[in-house]
């Protein structure tokens, strides 16, 4: 299936380092964009959220059956779709800032350079993954930190090895640093694929490469990033609890927390798509205050 996206850059993607200001932005800019294109995003982020709903419901329904092959089958299927469904998504989003969006851009992700770079991008996601397992269960090794001897002997086996309670110590401070290492690594290799593949129509390993040099330019931005969006979801989602309990009905509280959640759900992927148009596109002038105001309508 191929579907015209009208997405091009003449701007050359070039990772670039941001200032601090832009992360709250981002969030506040998404509200702008959302507010004024809800009516072609939000039926097609309700398609991104019920598609992969429905094929996970049918991965249930197999296994209630007893059929396992087409149970995992099923949950590819959905992960794979997921993924296309998303990066159509962040074409649309680009389309909203650009101010041409519309609803059938939620299939770019279904062209064959999509399809193709993103089942490499999977592909490269697993190879990855076994390597930094690989690498992760060496450095437990050297630092005699193996989860057999956890069921043992329980923490006091490693206290009790080697050098005493230091040692011990020590070999957790180091699996905690490797694991922490790795799930940084594996995030920037991965993080703006996505984007770059459907928007930049770049290719899954130039995408990977790209995507790692941008991320750990803005490591703490997008680190800060992150604790902003958290911080904003609960600001959002605790009153929603609070008006959802007065209303003394289990289903009115479930129907408003999946309305708002849904919402906000749209204006979290829209503004990571602002993130990645600001450090990888370049669009805005972030040295101004007023990088995202200007290409999003007010």
């Amino acid at each position: 299936m191929s579907t015209p996206t009208d997405i091009s850059y003449d701007t050359p993607v070039i990772p670039r380092k941001v200032p601090a200001g832009p992360p709250l932005n981002w969030i506040s800019a998404a509200v702008r964009l959302l507010r004024s294109n809800w009516g072609v995003v939000l039926p097609a982020y309700l398609l991104v959220f019920l598609v992969p709903a429905l094929i996970q419901y049918g991965a249930m329904e197999m296994i209630s059956g007893g059929s396992f092959f087409g149970t995992v089958v099923l949950v590819l299927v959905s992960i794979f779709v997921t993924l296309l469904l998303n990066a159509g998504m962040v074409a649309l989003f680009h389309g909203a800032a650009e101010g041409n969006p519309r609803f059938t851009q939620v299939f770019s992700g279904f062209s064959g350079h999509t399809i193709i770079h993103t089942f490499l991008m999977v592909v490269m996601m697993i190879v990855v993954g076994i390597v930094l397992s690989v690498i992760g269960y060496v450095i437990a090794s050297i630092a005699d930190f193996s989860f057999s001897s956890v069921s043992r002997y329980g923490m006091g086996g490693f206290m009790d090895d080697g050098f005493g309670p230091s040692a011990g110590i020590a070999a957790i401070l180091i699996m905690f640093i490797a694991v922490l290492g790795a799930l940084v690594l594996f995030g920037a290799l991965f993080f703006y694929a996505i984007p770059l593949i459907v928007v930049a129509r770049q290719g899954a390993l130039e995408a990977v490469r790209n995507s790692l040099r941008a991320c750990f330019k803005n490591l703490f931005v997008l680190l800060f990033f992150a604790v902003n969006a958290m911080v904003v979801t609960q600001l959002v989602l605790f009153p929603t609890f609070a008006i959802g309990a007065s209303t003394a009905s289990v289903v009115g509280m479930t129907v408003i927390t999946i309305i708002v959640s849904f919402v906000w759900g749209a204006v979290l992927a829209g503004a990571y798509y602002l993130s990645f148009r600001d450090i990888l596109l370049g669009k805005g002038d972030t040295e101004s205050g007023n990088d995202i105001e200007a290409t999003v309508p007010a």
